[in-house]
């Protein structure tokens, strides 16, 4: 694997280990830590509702940091003590919740992702949960029975290199359809060596026709403006 960078994903068995120790770094997702108590709450545990209002608290942080550009002063701040706080309360409340309980399910959760739910507050470029993949892949799994069959084994990681190129270029606010046509008309004349230069985030949008300007004509900036 030559990737480098963040895998975000919820605590299910063996995604915490994807890929070298090191090359890729592990986080963990607040939303799914969140969703144990929530549930802790709906079966009429009253001592859910105290970790709940600390992750609603995490979660205005983080809006409040994204919208004033503070956020990792804020973390530091607030977020890293209300972290401390849940986990020195799931560690008492670990000894008396039993594990059959919501509660004890949910104590348990947060306890053994702690390392890489704390990585969330502590890595500059983190996000706090993955829930822009969740919505961005809801797609999918609603449409799930329509790729049972995709024809060929080889198809299905096609496909999904195909629905995560679209998925990035909607997060970069690039209209994925001027994307996918520029993008085949460079294929057969670029280097393999180079194909990240074709990724969403190098891709050299061409620049609006400007009121004017002859019908047809588009300019093509030189730099990649992302």
């Amino acid at each position: 694997m030559k990737f480098t960078g963040y895998c975000q994903t919820d605590g299910a068995k063996g995604l915490g280990a994807i890929g070298p120790p090191g090359q890729v770094i592990s986080l963990g997702c607040h939303a799914h830590a969140r969703r144990y108590f929530h549930e802790a709450d709906k079966a009429g545990d009253p001592r859910a509702k105290w970790y709940l209002e600390r992750f609603q608290k995490l979660f205005r942080v983080e809006q409040l940091g994204q919208r004033f550009g503070r956020k990792e002063g804020l973390r530091r701040r607030f977020s890293r003590p209300i972290f401390g706080a849940m986990l020195e309360a799931a560690q008492q409340h670990v000894q008396v919740a039993p594990a059959g309980t919501a509660l004890g399910a949910a104590v348990r959760y947060l306890l053994d992702q702690q390392e890489r739910l704390h990585r969330c507050l502590t890595e500059p470029v983190a996000e706090i949960s993955n829930n822009r993949v969740e919505r961005a892949i809801r797609p999918l799994k609603i449409g799930a029975r329509n790729w049972l069959f995709v024809g060929d084994p080889k198809a299905g990681p096609r496909l999904a290199n195909l629905f995560t190129l679209v998925e990035n270029c909607r997060l970069l606010g690039i209209d994925p359809e001027r994307y996918l046509i520029d993008l085949i008309g460079r294929l057969p004349d670029h280097p393999a060596a180079k194909i990240r230069e074709l990724l969403p985030t190098h891709w050299p949008q061409p620049a609006p026709v400007q009121s004017g300007a002859p019908s047809g004509a588009v300019a093509v900036l030189p730099d990649p403006v992302r």
